[in-house]
């Protein structure tokens, strides 16, 4: 426990006199480490930060921050105590006090020397211009930006974000979330942030955490969350892919009507006969005119850098699959497209 800068053992997370997240077990190793919770509206993720903060108590369970027990049955260290900094994702600002004033609130709790110069938030949250304003004058995105600015030059041992950037235009979102990994990372700030979207928290998170049906059903690193999901739950959440059924062939194969053979190295084995469900993700299959695996197309999504065809196979079963888009030869919905033969995909997710 002591190893770890920050842990919660088998907490279960209540609000309004119920219970919302149930025996969560998690760990943060090391200082400065970025954490994303991710999970749909309600299911619990703000009560998780609130508890976190010390707005409200647990019965049952610890958690504890740089060695020491913040909250447990018998210990309640009051929010004050905790220098935890939790930003909201309404407005938090306080309303007699311009932008400015609300920012330096942060950097007046600091008494150390400071490793985050608030002139450096606040110009890369490009909130300059509207430092004299107050909070009815501003919009909710400079105002959800104004409120991270505040947070981040505060330097809490942990800072907690709900949806820090739900507010943001998207044309300048990824540029606050590069900015802010870079200002996190450096300063060694130590975050758990909630956020609706898979993307945002892959990008930032050094581990995820996707809560569901009052669980914290997966906790690992992004890569191993998207292309390795422990169950169907998960997989059906993030959206990223379809399952279909198939069987086990050999320890290295399984059978699929209407693709046929698929090779790869299985993530769980399975004894041979096993009938399982298949994961296949956008990235799995390859495009080829030339192979004769031809596959209607029913919809095409552009993203700019590629193309997301969805494919229905002869037994109605829908199918992503993943195609640059600088491929030569386009495809319009009714069209058949190809699919490369043999399959193979590396790792093989069943359940």
């Amino acid at each position: 426990m002591a190893n770890n800068f920050f842990e919660i053992e088998n907490v279960s997370f209540v609000a309004g006199g119920k219970n919302k997240v149930n025996n969560v077990s998690l760990k943060i190793e090391n200082e400065g480490e970025i954490v994303c919770l991710l999970g749909p509206s309600g299911i619990g993720k703000t009560t998780i930060l609130r508890t976190i903060a010390g707005l409200e108590k647990i019965n049952k369970g610890k958690i504890n921050l740089k060695g020491r027990t913040i909250s447990s049955e018998n210990i309640h260290i009051e929010p004050e105590n905790r220098n935890i900094a939790l930003s909201f994702q309404e407005n938090s600002l306080f309303p007699h006090y311009n932008i400015e004033k609300n920012i330096n609130l942060g950097s007046d709790r600091v008494k150390d020397d400071k490793k985050i110069q608030t002139k450096e938030v606040i110009n890369f949250l490009n909130l300059n211009k509207i430092l004299n304003k107050f909070p009815h004058e501003i919009s909710a995105g400079e105002a959800q930006r104004a409120s991270l600015a505040r947070s981040l030059v505060s330097q809490p041992d942990l800072l907690m974000l709900d949806e820090p950037l739900s507010n943001v235009d998207q044309s300048f979102k990824e540029e606050i979330q590069v900015e802010l990994k870079q200002i996190l990372t450096n300063s060694k700030i130590t975050t758990i942030i909630v956020t609706h979207d898979s993307y945002e928290a892959f990008y930032l998170g050094s581990k995820c955490g996707i809560i569901l049906d009052g669980e914290l059903k997966q906790y690992d690193d992004p890569y191993n969350v998207y292309h390795l999901p422990n169950s169907v739950e998960v997989v059906n959440f993030l959206n990223r892919g379809t399952l279909i059924p198939a069987e086990v062939t050999s320890p290295k194969s399984l059978e699929n009507e209407d693709l046929g053979t698929i090779t790869g190295n299985f993530v769980r084995p399975f004894p041979i006969g096993s009938k399982v469900k298949l994961l296949i993700q956008p990235e799995d299959l390859q495009h080829d005119d030339a192979s004769n695996l031809k596959l209607e197309v029913v919809d095409r999504k552009f993203r700019g850098s590629n193309f997301i065809y969805t494919l229905k196979t002869l037994n109605n079963k829908l199918i992503p699959v993943f195609v640059h888009s600088h491929h030569i030869h386009q495809h319009e919905v009714d069209e058949k497209f190809g699919i490369k033969r043999p399959i193979h995909i590396d790792h093989i997710v069943c359940f």
